[in-house]
């Protein structure tokens, strides 16, 4: 494995249809390619970020930055700050007013969905917020500029929040990834234009995820459970799993690159009895996390899955974000895997770029 540290206190978000990297970088958006900046973006960001943001353990604690982006095409994104939603069109570099999706609601990752039959093609999201008395989560559509439409809503006591949504155009549907506790933790299974909604997978903390592949032969993910042994799986039949490799903790974040997947391990608190003097000085790491280290794990079905990359949590507790592995969304066709350690030990914060012999 070759890395190359690019770039300090550096998001990777997502990659445009033309293969550039979109990377947010002290308060402006950065497009590369070939780890050269080609142009750089300039965002309102406040008061508080503009003299704090560019330190990274302050920049950590306080949650600053882009949270998730996606690329309409190579010209607009769809990007997450706090909990408001704008498009910005990066031609003209200019940003839309913004689109509030409520008290404390935010996506985990946008998703692009195309050419499923029955379901229209677009952005999509499910509403990622702390809701332990599981209050009603929506789903939501995009329409134009600021404009979301919310296109299902589970009831009261079903969920605690969305994870992700995965389109799947092997078995015409979309495949809801749900958290966390009980029977909140699930897979939930979409057709028909969203009036056939099924919990196919529930009960159990091997049904808990966050990343996830439609492939031929099934529903390729990795389980997202601090407290209970974390797998690579296959779900092959709505309820028919196979595991495919262990891995030494939950699993928060991962991507495609070429023919292969990534997924990185977390190291993080148990997450069942959270309170916020609890987060603010824990370091005490759930019994589903193995060792202090966040690890990554890279292959596919026919090669099986390895751990390519691995580097400790740094001391600070918990409140100052889980140790991670984060990673741009979109078709990475480059030689380069680029990431984001947060938390470690080793660059922190820093845009990094791999390459491996595997």
């Amino acid at each position: 494995m070759i890395s190359s540290k690019i770039l300090n206190n550096t998001i990777p978000l997502c990659f445009l249809p033309d293969g550039r990297l979109v990377c947010y970088h002290y308060g402006s958006v950065l497009l590369m390619r070939d780890e050269i900046v080609q142009a750089v973006l300039s965002l309102p960001v406040g008061l508080k970020e503009r003299m704090a943001g560019r330190g990274r353990i302050l920049t950590r604690l306080l949650r600053f930055g882009v949270r998730a982006a996606i690329a309409l095409d190579n010209e607009h994104l769809i990007i997450s700050i706090g909990n408001l939603l704008y498009e910005l069109d990066l031609h003209q570099g200019v940003l839309s007013p913004g689109w509030n999706c409520g008290e404390g609601i935010r996506p985990l990752v946008f998703s692009m969905v195309k050419d499923v039959t029955g379901l229209d093609d677009g952005v999509y999201f499910g509403g990622y917020l702390k809701n332990n008395n599981k209050k009603p989560v929506s789903i939501y559509h995009h329409i134009d500029v600021d404009n979301w439409d919310v296109i299902y809503t589970f009831p009261e006591g079903a969920i605690n929040h969305i994870h992700t949504i995965v389109p799947d155009k092997f078995r015409n549907c979309l495949w809801l990834l749900t958290g966390d506790f009980g029977d909140a933790a699930a897979i939930w299974k979409v057709t028909d234009g969203f009036r056939k909604v099924e919990r196919v997978a529930f009960g159990d903390q091997k049904w808990r995820g966050c990343v996830a592949f439609a492939l031929p032969e099934g529903l390729l993910y990795a389980t997202d459970t601090p407290f209970a042994d974390n797998h690579i799986y296959l779900l092959k039949d709505d309820k028919t799993v196979e595991s495919i490799s262990a891995i030494s903790g939950s699993c928060i974040y991962g991507c495609q690159w070429k023919d292969r997947f990534v997924f990185s391990s977390t190291v993080e608190a148990d997450g069942r009895d959270e309170t916020p003097w609890k987060l603010l000085t824990s370091k005490k790491r759930g019994k589903g996390i193995k060792d202090d280290y966040v690890r990554m794990y890279v292959g596919n079905l026919a090669d099986g899955f390895e751990e390519v990359y691995k580097v400790k949590k740094d001391w600070l507790p918990f409140a100052f974000q889980f140790g991670v592995f984060k990673f741009p969304i979109g078709t990475n066709s480059s030689n380069t895997l680029y990431c984001q350690p947060v938390a470690t030990s080793a660059n922190d914060m820093k845009l990094i770029g791999m390459t491996f012999n595997i």
